[in-house]
């Protein structure tokens, strides 16, 4: 039996992350000398390579592949030293979540280890719920290059749970970075490919892939937005973690 996977999207999703917007501008000013504000971008469901993309063609310059590389080589440094001052906050329950449903807790289940002590985790569910989670590797879906995603993730104290990714660096199309994360998890034919995000883009990542869709929202959409986006299960938030531990479980069994 293969892996199940489970895909995370970060921003809006996992975290909200400060001060993308001015080390993005600074990552401008120090790349190309440009004074550029990125007031005006919309960067919910975005990637970077779109976003960086979007604003050389609004200056009517072509960018190059150099180009690209030299950005995103000031904008990971710039944000990591935000980062470090004014940390990601994550989203209600989120930890309690991850640690449901990752490799670790369930091990530590299996060693005879006491449930963590969080007041949510005694709703987690029967025993048999939480050691199914052996078989989910977590991995990333974002819009992020990679290096600032892992320092998201690092700040935020979350990092350890995954291992892989599809990121913002090699493609601008979500759909492309679902696929790169796919190939990368190193599960050649999964049980099933669960993808949890914020935007009508991860629903549509998860559809063109044949994903199951999961949609929070936590970020720049509302309920009714991701549901009429054909997400195949819409959350508020990830507070009901019995009800996401009950769709993965029927996940891997039909």
């Amino acid at each position: 039996m293969g892996k199940g996977l489970i895909l995370f999207d970060i921003d809006g999703t996992l975290l909200h992350a400060p001060g993308g917007r001015a080390a993005f501008a600074q990552a401008f000013k120090e790349a190309f000398g440009w004074e550029q504000g990125v007031e005006h971008i919309n960067f919910y469901g975005a990637t970077d390579l779109n976003v960086f993309r979007g604003i050389c063609v609004e200056r009517g310059v072509e960018p190059t592949a150099e180009m690209e590389r030299a950005f995103f080589e000031r904008l990971a440094p710039a944000l990591n030293s935000r980062l470090a001052v004014n940390p990601p906050t994550l989203f209600p329950n989120v930890g309690n979540v991850l640690r449901a449903v990752s490799n670790d807790w369930a091990t530590a289940l299996r060693h005879g280890a006491s449930r963590p002590s969080d007041s949510n985790v005694s709703e987690y569910g029967n025993e048999n719920m939480c050691s199914d989670a052996v078989g989910w590797k977590l991995g990333l879906v974002t819009g992020n290059i990679e290096a600032t995603a892992w320092a998201k993730l690092h700040h935020a104290g979350i990092a350890h749970y995954f291992s892989f990714g599809g990121f913002g660096c090699t493609h601008a199309d979500r759909a492309e970075i679902a696929r790169q994360a796919l190939k990368a998890s190193g599960v050649q034919h999964p049980q099933k490919v669960f993808l949890i995000g914020d935007t009508p883009s991860d629903i549509s990542a998860a559809k063109v892939n044949g994903f199951i869709s999961i949609a929070v929202a936590t970020g720049g959409f509302d309920f009714q937005t991701l549901e009429k986006s054909g997400a195949d299960f819409v959350f508020e938030d990830l507070t009901d973690t019995e009800r996401l531990l009950s769709i993965l479980e029927r996940g891997m069994v039909e």
